[in-house]
């Protein structure tokens, strides 16, 4: 629960310019609230099998869809917000008015400068903040039980440039621990199971002949153990996947390797999704010693990856 509010602070900072908890204005820290409860009633959703075949009966289900649900307050807080900074910044599209506002560092601001529709901003932050808080708040939980059994990889962690102090362009070369233990964590337990794409046209896809409207899954989960590399087996070890020579010296596919997706079609916060997770990993790592009550991962899937059964028992501040 806990890395899950980091990374929701982290994606309303991104989206909108808020800071979660802070000391803002009501509509932002309604926002930050309202945000919270939904993502806690749609993963309840998906314990639930009642949802499945009659979702009317569920309660969560109807706390989230209802008249006067979660998801219409949250439409409607989105989108005064919209309102609101456009009437205060002032925002017009860049294209169309010479010396136009620049964006601000927020993808709100980013979005009003295109001259997006306010529907069209709306998607895109939903589908960001949604799908950006709790699957990273996932990798960052799994990779630091899996981190803290292994004392040599966490002394190299230890070893690399403070991560707070670290550009966000410079992450993947000055953190190659930390993002050797986000990368193999995501090979081995990505945020989704699979993946559905429908055919928008007759097709052939690897021999298979599609017709129009056909929906096609793959696994992430699948490509990651199986396709990776001949080399390589389900353990999770980032020093031999990812580093030391990589994947036992042997070629991985690009394509095994998929837990964003890949193409047109691919998760738009791939970028902040694994920053974010090398960032958290590695400042906490090098801040603080963790105890789990269990040794191994115990995991499931829901909507997405589920930890809930993995609980730190202690969390020490290191004497650096």
């Amino acid at each position: 629960d806990e890395v899950r509010q980091l990374t929701l602070a982290v994606v309303l900072r991104v989206t909108f310019g808020l800071r979660s908890g802070g000391s803002g204005d009501k509509l932002s820290n309604e926002i930050s609230t309202t945000i919270a409860q939904y993502l806690e009633a749609i993963v309840a959703c998906a314990n639930e099998p009642i949802v499945s075949i009659a979702p009317q009966l569920s309660s969560n289900y109807r706390r989230v869809v209802g008249s006067g649900g979660l998801l219409e307050k949250l439409r409607r807080l989105v989108l005064e917000l919209i309102a609101e900074r456009r009437r205060v910044d002032g925002v017009v599209p860049t294209s169309t008015v010479e010396g136009g506002a620049p964006p601000s560092g927020d993808l709100l601001g980013v979005l009003l400068a295109t001259g997006a529709s306010d529907e069209d901003i709306l998607l895109i932050l939903f589908d960001l903040i949604i799908a950006g808080s709790d699957t990273t708040a996932s990798t960052i939980s799994a990779s630091l039980l899996l981190a803290s059994k292994d004392e040599r990889l966490v002394s190299r962690v230890r070893e690399e440039p403070d991560a707070l102090s670290v550009a966000h362009e410079d992450v993947r070369a000055r953190l190659p621990v930390s993002t050797a233990i986000a990368r193999e964590t995501l090979r081995l337990y990505p945020p989704v199971p699979f993946v559905g794409r429908r055919s928008v046209r007759p097709s052939d896809v690897c021999g298979y002949s599609l017709d129009e409207g056909v929906v096609c899954c793959w696994s992430p989960f699948y490509f990651g153990r199986q396709f990776f590399s001949s080399s390589v087996d389900d353990a999770w070890d980032p020093a031999r996947v990812w580093l030391d020579g990589g994947a036992g010296g042997t070629t991985v596919d690009p394509f095994a390797w998929l837990p964003f997706g890949a193409g047109v079609r691919g998760c738009l916060g791939t970028r902040l999704g694994l920053t974010e997770s090398v960032l958290a990993v590695g400042c906490m790592l090098q801040r603080f010693d963790f105890t789990f009550e269990r040794d191994e991962l115990t995991y499931k899937y829901d909507l997405t990856l589920n930890l809930s059964e993995n609980r730190a028992t202690a969390c020490e501040v290191r004497k650096i």
